[in-house]
This record gives structure tokens, C-alpha cells and sequence, in this order.
């Protein structure tokens, strides 16, 4: 599927599949995680590293238990869009993960990957809850997340450490009619 972004270019949202080169996802990943954004991971994967990854997403895609909706612009992915469903007595719910590369950020992209992605997820799932945590002075983010619908139900102080200092970790959830 296409989507065209405010700044006129056009990028390809795909689901995640062994098309997608396992090279694209690393140097996706990696080129966030080298800026220092506010994603999880400090450290840089390798190529052995990745591969397992996408193998493991694979497989979880392939039961039912994930979705993962990449966006690629020419020969390169520039965003991500994850759903991961919960287990056991907590399996009625959903968590959220998304990340988009510099330059492609406050385009529309990171709404239209959470919005497909969340209409899949309640279409297929039918979860009683959708969720994500976001970093509290991501304000962007949370602007985004907001607008979709998203509110803001715990704050867990002093949980993320970027650049030597903490900061607040902010969950929201997106109520579903179920």
C-alpha cells in the first residue's frame, strides 16, 4: 500500500516478510539508535543479531501473536509500526511500538503506520485494550499518540535513562469497544 507523505514523497507500507532484506531492517535500526532517539535500544545489531530477529518476528507473525507494518522509501525501510499481543491473562491486550527515521518524522507517517496498525489489530484481535509507554519529554509523540485517541494512565518516574540522565515513563492506552 501507498502513502504519500506531506512533503509529497511516497512510501510503500508493507507487513513484514523475508522480502523485506534483513539489511534494510539493521541499517533502519541502527541509524535510530545512533541518532540517540528515544527508542529502547543503546547498542548497534549486527548483521547475525538481526537476522535472528526477523526469523523470531517471523515465526511469532506466523501464530498470530505480532504484527509489524514497515515503510520503505526507494531501497530503504524508514519506519515501524509493531503490535505485540499479550499472554496468558493478560492476552485480551495489545502493545504498540513504533519508530521512524530522522527526516521522515512529522510527515504523517508515524499517523498513518499507527492507524493501519490499529485498525488491523482490532479487526483481527478484537483486544479489550491497545497500549504503548513513551518516554515523557517526547513531547512529539505524545502529541501524535494523544490525537489518535490515546490517554495517559501511568507514569512510572525516573524509568528511562538517555544521555546520563532519568526520565519519566508515560504508558498510554487506546480503550477499544469490545
Amino acid at each position: 500500500m501507498r502513502h504519500k507523505l506531506n512533503d509529497g514523497r511516497v512510501v510503500e507500507i508493507v507487513p513484514l516478510s523475508a522480502k523485506v532484506p534483513t539489511r534494510w531492517l539493521l541499517d533502519y535500526i541502527n541509524g535510530i539508535i545512533e541518532e540517540d532517539a528515544w527508542l529502547n535500544f543503546t547498542k548497534k545489531f549486527n548483521i547475525k543479531q538481526q537476522k535472528e530477529w526477523k526469523k523470531n518476528t517471523l515465526a511469532a507473525i506466523r501464530k498470530k501473536e505480532q504484527m509489524y507494518f514497515a515503510a520503505l522509501y526507494g531501497k530503504k525501510m524508514v519506519g515501524s509500526c509493531s503490535a505485540r499481543r499479550m499472554l496468558g491473562r493478560t492476552e485480551d491486550n495489545v502493545e504498540l511500538g513504533i519508530a521512524i527515521s530522522k527526516g521522515f518524522r512529522r510527515e504523517g507517517l508515524g499517523e498513518f503506520l499507527m492507524g493501519k496498525t490499529i485498525s488491523e489489530v482490532k479487526k483481527k484481535w478484537k483486544p479489550r485494550n491497545i497500549y504503548l509507554d513513551v518516554a515523557a519529554p517526547n513531547k512529539g509523540a505524545r502529541k501524535l499518540y494523544k490525537r489518535l485517541g490515546f490517554v495517559e494512565f501511568a507514569k512510572f518516574p525516573k524509568w528511562v535513562k538517555r544521555k546520563g540522565r532519568y526520565h519519566d515513563s508515560v504508558w498510554m492506552l487506546l480503550k477499544t469497544k469490545r
